[in-house]
């Protein structure tokens, strides 16, 4: 795969190394705090992140949220776990014993997050099929989202989100060669599971593949979508979903609720486009009536167009919408706002509860013109995050109306919005609702309120702080001042003053832990630089050290030389004495032999020796003789002596 790729999502071109890591990340946090479905999750899913973190001296607990009663025995189920971990290093854990497939909601959850303030958060993929792992990772992102208190305490912290049954696209794989053998053995202490199927072989598998795109080096790593906390405050479910690469969706809806979505539009073609596609991408049926109030003819297909020749304004527009709507229930949706794909099977699921409406929350999407001339989001805020309160519904709209689900009887039997109101129609209609009973909040982020800078918005082209946003606002008081005195404003400055109270105090202390994190830095930085300072001098007197080392071992590599060379002198010397060996005994075998011969010559020249003395003795007795005289006097006669 060395080439490059393109992935295409919905027309969306995503790189290859954008796709999925090419460098094994640093996953770390000082304390770890894992969220496991079942017990044996935390191991499987991220038994090497558990285990670098232990090995590391690391703070761990482990929260494992049911019994895990329908694969086998509980008290069972949760010594295995406790021995698996106990395999990994010590580490805290906590059975909640919510009984399998029966998790809802964990009230406990808060109050657990605030006792530890985790920094790094391990949490089941929101993309996980089993109903438990995903009702997990959807109550933690819900509780995010719907208290502020619990952001502010852990706005520094991160969410890694884990793998188990489905595969996510990562952000962050985390190689985990050098611990993957206690994982598995730590996953292998889950005998009652390993009965059934075999995880560890599973694991592997799984850890291996995640670790094709590293480094030659890592054979297993475990993968992960790490974001921060601060981001899913404004990030639906659905997109997170999106994000992490969700399959197609396998949620069984019962019966569903008849709803009628009313769209208001007037010369916006693109933005009434997103919009109708934002509904389409709900999946849930439902009935679309656009109304077009005045702008220039539109092509739809499979809505209930209505178009008025000229505007009627936005009451009107609104009103005669729901009067040719079909269904029981309504939605509205302006052309400039978007639902998320979760927002209307949400309410027509709340819808179930006794309320006269129910109603999801909003992110406020502030868009401005960017370089290329196309709109660009600068800011996502989570502006409409409102418990229901009658009174303080008279005093200030919290309720954006695209987040809405209201019957159509009672929408019509009220008269719908009020035509004199062409800014505040639905705070004005809402007041009128909420006479009738309570509204019910589902705390999820399922509706986009977008504000476009230089557009045609009502709010924009009245801005807060405007005379018109002031006039249209003392209207509405005006409308309703039976039900406006002194005392309804003095409850509800009473009930926003100890809500904001709470998150000044909030705010305050966590100031105060992010002063004492940056003194700590300072610190740190101080203590650093003289770390660096003292390291800076031990790394002079080691380079002393190691010229030093360098010097001698060039001296040992001399002596060496000398060594080898006196090594082959003696071989050599060696050799030439054994040599001289073999010759002194070859020597001496000849000098006996030589001595031998030399006694044989002796003994023949001592008898040589006698043989002449005994010849010499007869010379001289011959010599003597009178007939060698006679001899020798007839040779001179004859001449010849």
């Amino acid at each position: 795969m060395a080439y490059a790729t393109a992935l295409l999502d919905n027309a969306a071109v995503l790189i290859e190394a954008e796709a999925i890591p090419y460098e094994p990340a640093l996953l770390r946090g000082e304390r770890l705090l894992v969220l496991a479905p079942h017990p044996d999750d935390e191991v499987i899913g991220c038994g090497g992140l558990v285990a670098q973190h232990l090995r590391e001296r690391r703070d761990v607990r482990v929260i494992v949220a049911t019994d895990g009663a329908e694969g086998g025995d509980a008290a069972a189920r949760e010594e295995e776990s406790r021995r698996a971990l106990a395999s990994l290093g010590e580490a805290a854990i906590e059975f909640l014993r919510i009984p399998d497939r029966k998790l809802q909601d964990l009230p406990q959850l808060r109050d657990m997050l605030l006792s530890y303030r985790p920094d790094l958060i391990a949490v089941p993929s929101p993309i996980e099929i089993h109903p438990d792992h995903l009702a997990l990772s959807r109550i933690f992102c819900e509780l995010v989202q719907r208290d502020e208190t619990l952001f502010a305490d852990l706005a520094v912290a991160r969410v890694a989100f884990y793998e188990v049954g489905q595969p996510l696209r990562p952000n962050a794989i985390v190689d985990i060669s050098d611990v993957a053998e206690a994982k598995y053995a730590a996953i292998a202490e889950h005998r009652s599971q390993l009965a059934v199927r075999d995880y560890v072989a599973y694991a592997r598998g799984l850890n291996a593949y995640r670790a094709m795109t590293l480094p030659a080096g890592a054979k297993y790593a475990e993968a992960y979508y790490v974001a921060e906390l601060k981001a899913l405050r404004t990030t639906p479910f659905s997109e997170l979903r999106r994000m992490v690469g969700a399959p197609r969706e396998i949620e069984v809806t019962g019966a569903t609720v008849p709803v009628s979505v009313i769209v208001r539009t007037k010369d916006r073609p693109a933005l009434l486009r997103e919009a109708i596609d934002s509904i389409r991408a709900t999946q849930y049926p439902c009935e679309i009536v656009v109304i077009n109030d005045g702008g220039a003819p539109v092509e739809l297909q499979d809505v209930n167009l209505i178009r008025h020749d000229q505007s009627r304004g936005r009451s009107v527009a609104a009103n005669e919408g729901v009067r040719s709507a079909k269904n029981d229930f309504i939605v509205f949706l302006d052309d400039d706002d978007l639902f998320y794909p979760e927002h209307l099977a949400t309410l027509a699921s709340a819808s179930a509860s006794s309320h006269v409406a129910w109603y999801t929350d909003a992110i406020s999407a502030f868009l401005r013109p960017g370089e290329s001339g196309a709109y660009e989001t600068h800011a996502r805020l989570r502006l409409f995050e409102q418990d229901f309160d009658r009174e303080l519904l008279l005093v200030d709209n919290y309720i954006p109306l695209p987040t809405l689900l209201i019957p159509r009887a009672s929408f019509l039997d009220l008269g719908g919005f009020d035509p004199e109101f062409d800014l505040f129609e639905d705070w004005d209609f809402l007041i009128r609702l909420s006479a009738r009973g309570d509204f019910l909040r589902v705390p999820r982020v399922t509706v986009e309120v977008r504000h476009f800078e230089g557009g045609t918005s009502a709010i924009l082209a009245a801005p807060e702080g405007s005379p018109q946003f002031r006039e249209a606002k003392l209207r509405v008081w005006k409308k309703h001042s039976a039900r406006i005195d002194d005392k309804l404003f003095s409850n509800v400055f009473e009930r926003q003053k100890r809500r904001l109270g709470n998150l000044y105090s909030t705010v305050v202390e966590t100031k105060g832990q992010l002063d004492a994190a940056h003194q700590s830095v300072a610190r740190s930085e101080r203590e650093k630089e003289k770390l660096l300072g003292e390291s800076l001098d031990h790394h002079h007197t080691i380079t002393g050290y190691a010229l030093r080392v360098r010097e001698l071992e060039g001296a040992v590599q001399a002596l060496s030389a000398i060594s080898a060379d006196y090594e082959n002198k003696t071989l050599q010397l060696e050799r030439v004495e054994r040599q001289a060996e073999r010759d002194i005994a070859v020597q001496r075998g000849e000098n006996d032999e030589l001595r031998r011969a030399n006694g044989e010559t002796h003994a023949e020249l001592e008898r040589a020796r006698v043989e002449i003395a005994r010849l010499n003795g007869l010379l001289d007795m011959i010599y003597r003789s009178r007939t060698w005289k006679i001899h020798t006097l007839m040779e001179k006669m004859r001449g010849r002596g």
